[in-house]
């Protein structure tokens, strides 16, 4: 007599996998820009969609597009995983990207890519920003196979690199060159928390000012013009003129907490002089960034345009500084009513234990806006994640657990897409 399964051990089944998975994702150094192990990571997670029965191909993308296209990315390839199950009329996308930022110091629990499993967190480099959501459509799809379940929709599954320096390699050739129409319902799952997905995105404009002056001798400051003094002035007056432009904005969307409603501007992230400077010499040149953060009603372009004529309002005014201005790196912001696709991830939600509160704006910038540009519906749902880009990132394995139920009854479960 044989021993029944129940439903129970199917989901601890597919628990174990995912945690065994996202170990073995942590341990692969994706470090963007870098991508040494791009390779690597995408062979893994092909595999294993493989083995959970998906028809999988891995793209790299052309090296061409690369050197032309993909402003931030160093020349080691990339490569995009593109998987997919059952051959519904409607399609439901999962995007997911393997790249994660430097390590960096300070840990305390482990190596960045050394994962470790204490206490019901699994911590490591990516654990949550964002191989920890991987691992749970991975972890998803093992529930399924393991039920025997088939799909209510077409079910892709998208992994990418790039995610990092703006995606211009990953979701961005993604939806330009690989995808042969729009996804209908698209889940990123970055790391919103499990109390309200992310329905969009601010965007962002980096840009160096460079002021120029005369270099010479720090003994005869005299016959030299200091640039490091002329930028700082520059910089004030600037800061004031942009508190003053943006100070009436705020978005119409949800956000939390209220201060991520309004557009913002940061001075200095990177400020130095070029080359390197020395002490016993006045700097001829000096150099600061502007991270500009914008709300969802703004574009790129407009920022763009504002941000140059508040520098050239500032130096007119402060008699006429020398400095030139590039942009550096950039995306859009986006928003979006996702709809139906909202009210499916709330039953699937609710199945899991998780009341789902409503949408909310990202504060910081995902891969979104390539969706929704093209008409998609979009969210972006994922764990808790405080820990993001710092040391000692972890996942909570129960939120991992959360995910997995709420990611299976949304690709699986036909009761979760009924209509209200």
């Amino acid at each position: 007599m044989g021993v029944s399964v129940l439903p129970g051990d199917y989901e601890r089944e597919a628990l174990d996998y995912a945690v065994d998975l996202l170990s073995r994702l942590v341990s692969i150094p994706t470090v963007s820009p870098a991508g040494d192990h791009y390779e690597e990571a995408a062979s893994l997670l092909a595999g294993e969609l493989e083995s959970l029965g998906a028809r999988v191909r891995v793209e790299r993308v052309p090296s061409d597009y690369q050197a032309r296209r993909c402003r931030h990315a160093s020349s080691a390839p990339r490569f995009i995983v593109l998987a997919r199950l059952g051959g519904g009329r409607r399609t439901l996308h999962f995007n997911g990207h393997y790249d994660v930022v430097p390590g960096g110091p300070g840990w305390t629990v482990t190596e960045p890519f050394k994962p470790v499993v204490r206490e019901g967190r699994l911590y490591g480099r990516g654990a949550c920003d964002m191989k920890g959501g991987i691992a749970a459509v991975l972890g998803a799809l093992k529930l399924a196979q393991l039920r025997g379940d088939e799909p209510v929709h077409t079910v892709d599954v998208a992994l990418v690199p790039d995610e990092e320096i703006g995606g211009e390699c990953g979701t961005g050739y993604l939806v330009e060159a690989l995808l042969e129409r729009p996804p209908d319902y698209v889940v990123i799952p970055e790391p919103s928390g499990l109390s309200n997905p992310w329905n969009g995105h601010k965007g962002l404009l980096w840009v160096r000012v460079r002021v120029r002056g005369r270099t010479s001798h720090a003994s005869m400051p005299w016959l030299g013009r200091n640039a490091f003094l002329e930028a700082s002035r520059l910089a004030l007056e600037l800061h004031r003129i942009l508190a003053s432009t943006l100070a009436g904005r705020y978005t119409r969307y949800r956000v939390d907490p209220p201060e991520a409603g309004r557009p913002t501007f940061t001075l200095g992230g990177e400020a130095s002089v070029p080359g390197g400077g020395k002490a016993n010499q006045v700097p001829g040149e000096f150099q600061f960034t502007i991270d500009r953060r914008l709300i969802p009603e703004e574009t790129v372009e407009q920022a763009r345009r504002e941000v140059e004529a508040a520098l050239l309002w500032a130096s007119t005014s402060l008699g006429g500084i020398d400095y030139e201005v590039e942009v550096i790196n950039s995306g859009d912001p986006a928003a979006n009513d996702p709809g139906e696709l909202y009210q499916a991830l709330r039953r699937a939600a609710a199945g899991a234990g998780v009341e789902l509160g409503e949408p909310l704006i990202c504060p910081g910038g995902l891969d979104m806006h390539y969706y929704t540009t093209k008409g998609s519906k979009a969210l972006a749902y994922g764990p808790t994640c405080e820990t993001a880009h710092a040391p000692d990132e972890y996942v909570s394995i129960d939120e991992l657990s959360k995910l997995i139920k709420t990611f299976h009854a949304l690709a699986f479960d036909p009761a979760t897409w009924r209509q209200s």
